[in-house]
């Protein structure tokens, strides 16, 4: 396998897991596609500015291959405010409105609500299971009963994904640091420890472990941060530090 080849591969690998979290947030293929577009312009533009280059339309054309139209009308959509909805947002909406009346559902009348939304594309029984597995609604015979903590659930699923953003954006910088400076005082440091040697029955035990660990060191580093810190307002800087994350294969 040639060097391009095998690059696609990986590429294609490191993609599935992202995949997975945007089909499970309710996304299709074309939804994400146009995304991806999104992401690609505003990728060009903070590459042009680290280069001290202006991104102009004709700049981010030649850099992302994407139509000079096309990259014009993200610039006139970036200033709006207005919120994009996936189509699980849009379940939860009509949910939530659906609140305001009763908080119970036949399952016909769930599937209706669903199949307004997703037009079919996907079925009204995988988002049912989709929206039990995450607790914003309960199934007792043929009703389905809107969660009391409905606000609280979404509340949660809020910050969990700014928190996914907000991790997901470093660990790509650490990686890009790692391959692409030019000088060894600039790498960030990477690293994966995991054992592949250690029976089902014990990973309970073994995460409970790394996980008073880990806050251990935690608690070390944020001295060490603030050993460093001058009396300055919060946000002078840019925010330098580290991100942890425990995994599970089992899971």
């Amino acid at each position: 396998m040639n060097t391009e080849k095998r690059h696609l591969v990986q590429l294609q690998k490191a993609l599935i897991p992202v995949s997975k979290m945007v089909i499970k947030f309710g996304l299709q293929c074309q939804e994400f596609k146009a995304n991806i577009q999104k992401a690609y312009i505003k990728a060009a533009e903070e590459l042009l500015q680290e280069a001290d280059l202006k991104p102009t339309i004709q700049a981010i054309a030649v850099k992302t291959g994407i139509d000079r139209r096309a990259i014009a009308e993200f610039n006139r959509e970036n200033g709006s405010s207005n919120a994009v909805l996936n189509k699980m947002d849009l379940v939860i909406l009509a949910l939530q409105h659906a609140k305001q009346t009763s908080n119970q559902l036949t399952h016909a009348s769930l599937t209706t609500l669903i199949d307004n939304i997703y037009g079919n594309h996907i079925r009204a029984r995988a988002v049912i299971n989709e929206l039990l597995s995450n607790q914003l609604i309960e199934k007792k015979d043929n009703q389905y009963t809107i969660a009391r903590s409905l606000n609280q659930q979404l509340i949660k699923q809020a910050n969990l994904a700014e928190e996914v953003d907000v991790t997901t954006k470093r660990l790509f910088q650490t990686f890009y640091k790692k391959m692409f400076a030019t000088s060894q005082q600039q790498h960030l440091n990477q690293a994966s420890i995991y054992s592949s040697k250690i029976p089902h029955s014990r990973h309970d035990e073994v995460n409970r472990l790394i996980d008073r660990k880990m806050r251990a060191f935690q608690a070390e580093m944020k001295t060490l941060l603030q050993e460093h810190e001058t009396k300055v307002p919060e946000g002078t800087y840019a925010n330098i530090g580290f991100s942890q994350f425990q995994f599970d294969s089992t899971e």
